[in-house]
């Protein structure tokens, strides 16, 4: 999530933060402030001290889940934490906030809230993605649903992680699936093996002239977060009947997600895992071991043959898996997604006793493409839905990389409310971009009155002349003489515009190109940028 402050507040709120430990730190303080947790993701809570070193005052809001997490992982004090049930309206000021499952990781929430107006006489409604895997049970929840419906959704905060064309990756379920298929298939050669050493044991040795049978036990790895994919632990683990080994840490984590009652894999999931390494051919690893993603896919083949290796069951190969969004990023990742290399462990241990009967071990890392943030095809779906006035990206590399997503996205906003809303701030504020008090009752049609306007009547910025332009005096004669310059070898005019009021022309559902050129002949002033393109309509 980008740490900018326009992506961490809720338009209206002055006193409600969302994942803002960082970007907001200082308004920690004040404990009229609130602030959202999202889910327990390091990107989200960075920023918050831990155990006593978060002092408040401010009040933390989230999910049941997630506040287990804040106790017991981040120790935070339990009197700064306030916990929601997903689908119970909560208030602060005059925010009325409730929380819906992100189908992200457990306790993941989206926030909709409904903010009154500073005279209490009507209500906005936004909502904020934190981070999401948009699902069609979005459509159902009840209040997005009716605001949907009325045509009443302002702003979408979007998780624009992946809000790039090219990331059109597999369906949540399908990519589950292959991943738990796979995992299956790999380990069923491990029960062969078993089952062949219980009938070898009351049957009489073979004889010399007959060759035993190969045997390959492999070992496979899981790439998880320290929170999330746990549907892929689940699956595999269900499919392939075997239990998932984690360590004590992400043991503690899955113990607390447990109250995540509605989600069967993060209910579940403890009861699959084991914190004994010899119980089990199917291993949690920290992601980034098996190999690391940027600025390309790059295999760590001999740390996973150690890994298989110090543990001394006679495995000859290692599978990784690598669940991404990442996978199908570049036509590299996707050239090279499965990527295998026997490892000799004469070379990679020198000298030290070699476990097994093995010397070389076969190793394979594969990238799959699954993620528990949104596709490009899955975001315009959302956005189509939602039809807010606005969106707001929430993850960006800079202002050309947020008005480039702002831009993708322009075509399935409502744009005609977004026009009406800024044409009703122009009649109630200013004229011809001069602010001024207007009384209610002496407005009667503002459309009307700026009909019959004359653009002679507007009064155009004053012009800084350039170095070179407008005339020159020479002082080599005696009589100072002015020498007009030709206006075809004036320098141009610096023509420099606002991103960020490019930005807000494209929301409006102008193109970019007309966008600039309004803010240029209009000197960067966006409101006249604004009323001069409505009444150019």
């Amino acid at each position: 999530m980008n740490q900018l402050e326009k992506c961490h507040y809720i338009e209206g709120c002055s006193d409600v933060f969302i994942d803002a430990f960082r970007a907001f730190k200082h308004k920690t303080i004040d404990s009229r402030n609130a602030f959202i947790l999202t889910h327990y993701h390091a990107d989200h809570w960075c920023g918050l001290p831990r155990g006593k070193g978060y002092t408040g005052p401010a009040k933390i809001h989230c999910t049941p889940a997630t506040a287990k997490l804040l106790k017991e992982i981040h120790q935070i004090n339990d009197s700064f934490i306030v916990q929601h049930e997903y689908e119970v309206t909560w208030t602060h000021g005059r925010a009325e906030i409730t929380f819906y499952d992100a189908n992200h990781c457990p306790g993941a929430a989206l926030l909709f809230c409904k903010v009154a107006t500073e005279n209490a006489s009507s209500f906005v409604y936004h909502l904020h993605t934190g981070d999401m895997r948009f699902h069609q049970k979005f459509k159902s929840y009840p209040l997005i649903k009716e605001a949907v419906e009325k045509k009443q959704l302002d702003i979408l905060y979007l998780d624009t992680t992946y809000a790039k064309p090219k990331h059109t990756f597999l369906p949540q379920d399908e990519a589950i699936h292959k991943i738990a298929s796979e995992v299956k298939e790999l380990l069923s050669s491990n029960d062969e093996i078993v089952s062949e050493k219980k009938q070898s044991f009351f049957q009489p040795k073979a004889k010399s002239h007959e060759t035993p049978k190969a045997t390959e036990r492999t070992l496979v790895l899981l790439s998880c977060y320290s929170i999330g994919k746990e549907k892929v632990l689940w699956h595999s683990a269900v499919q392939s009947n075997q239990l998932v080994y984690v360590n004590k840490s992400k043991h503690k984590m899955l113990e607390c997600i447990e109250c995540s009652s509605h989600i069967e894999e993060a209910n579940g999931i403890i009861n699959r895992c084991t914190l004994n390494k010899q119980d089990s051919d199917l291993h949690v690893i920290q992601m980034g071991t098996a190999g690391s993603l940027h600025p390309y896919f790059q295999p760590n083949f001999e740390e996973c043959a150690l890994y298989a290796h110090r543990m001394n069951k006679g495995y000859s190969k290692v599978v990784a898996f690598i669940p991404t969004g990442w996978a199908e990023s570049s036509n590299y990742n996707k050239k090279n997604a499965r990527s295998a290399k026997a490892v000799n462990l004469k070379e990679l241990i020198k000298g030290s006793k070699i476990n097994g009967n093995h010397d070389v071990m076969q190793v394979e890392v594969r990238l799959c493409a699954y993620s528990e943030h949104s596709t490009y095809n899955e975001l315009r779906d959302c956005v189509e839905f939602m039809k807010p006035k606005r969106i707001i990206p929430t993850v960006f590399s800079g202002e050309k990389d947020y008005i480039a997503i702002q831009k993708r996205f322009c075509d399935l906003l409502d744009s005609q409310r977004a026009k009406q809303a800024f044409i009703s701030k122009l009649a109630g504020a200013f004229t011809i971009g001069v602010k001024r008090k207007v009384d209610a009752s002496s407005v009667t049609e503002p459309h009307q009155e700026r009909k019959n306007l004359a653009w002679k009547d507007i009064p155009l910025p004053p012009r800084k002349k350039s170095p070179i332009e407008g005339s020159f005096k020479r002082t080599d004669c005696k009589v100072t003489k002015k020498i007009q310059v030709p206006r075809q070898l004036r320098a141009p005019r610096p023509m420099i515009v606002d991103d960020w009021k490019v930005a807000q022309l494209v929301n409006m559902g102008f193109t970019s190109t007309v966008a600039a050129d309004s803010l240029i002949s209009k000197n960067n002033n966006l409101e006249m940028a604004i009323e001069w393109l409505l009444l150019r309509k």
